[in-house]
């Protein structure tokens, strides 16, 4: 009795883990995918001051983005992790990023 619920408690806490990581990694890349398209690398309030002036106030208000956290991915594969006002650095030689690569060649379609 006891190997069985053992066994079922494992089976449901590796699922739980597996669909955890796939939506974890799911966010992420919708977070590098919305940060690309809404605030580029540079000056965020510059930026929203051209859109604003360009194309009005109703469509500045759509394109602000005030997110705490901001994933940019560079074009030497380094990526950019901003947080607030912090600046993290992470290059295409680790062992994360190199990992984390592989999960989103596999999603992609």
């Amino acid at each position: 009795m006891k190997k069985t619920f053992k066994g079922y408690i494992l089976r449901k806490l590796l699922f739980s883990i597996f669909v955890f990581a796939i939506i974890l990694t799911g966010i992420i890349k919708i977070n590098i995918i919305n940060t690309k398209a809404l605030s580029p690398l540079g000056n965020t309030n510059e930026n929203y001051k051209i859109v604003s002036e360009e194309f009005g106030e109703d469509f500045s208000n759509f394109i602000k983005d005030n997110s705490f956290l901001k994933i940019y991915k560079g074009s030497q594969n380094d990526i950019l992790i901003r947080l607030g006002n912090n600046d993290f650095r992470i290059s295409d030689q680790s062992i994360f990023i190199n990992k984390m690569q592989e999960i989103f060649e596999k999603i992609r379609f």
